[in-house]
């Protein structure tokens, strides 16, 4: 069998190639290979780090919102209530965030077939 641009196999390369395929119990690892695809996503670490990061910014917004609001209610300053404002809207931006990115997590999981918390559809509720 000759294909342009790639090389022909023998079919004893073709069938140890088919031996090493059904060995490899990396689901994601069998997939790259399946597709050939190359990964374009950042490394496990850096995406656990910005997840970590957007989960800590939320985090933080919501303690600094709540202690303006405690000093805006003893010292009753306008600039305090406008910074309560800002704050607040950065929080809920990032919480906003981070429902998406489960949502899309969900999405990603159920079309791999893998269990997810809730179903998404609400037929199957």
């Amino acid at each position: 069998m000759f294909t342009v641009g790639a090389p022909s196999l023998t079919p004893q390369e073709l069938r140890i190639l088919a031996e090493i395929e059904q060995g490899v119990n990396d689901e994601a690892f069998a997939r790259r290979l399946r597709t050939m695809r190359v990964s374009s996503r950042p490394a496990t670490w850096a995406r656990r780090a910005r997840r970590r990061a957007l989960v800590l910014w939320v985090a933080l917004g919501a303690v600094v919102t709540l202690t303006l609001l405690g000093l805006d209610i003893v010292l009753r300053q306008s600039y305090l209530t406008w910074a309560i404002a800002g704050v607040w809207l950065l929080t809920v931006a990032g919480l906003v965030g981070l429902v998406v990115r489960a949502c899309r997590r969900w999405e990603a999981a159920e079309r791999a077939g893998r269990r997810t918390p809730w179903p998404m559809d609400p037929t199957q509720v």
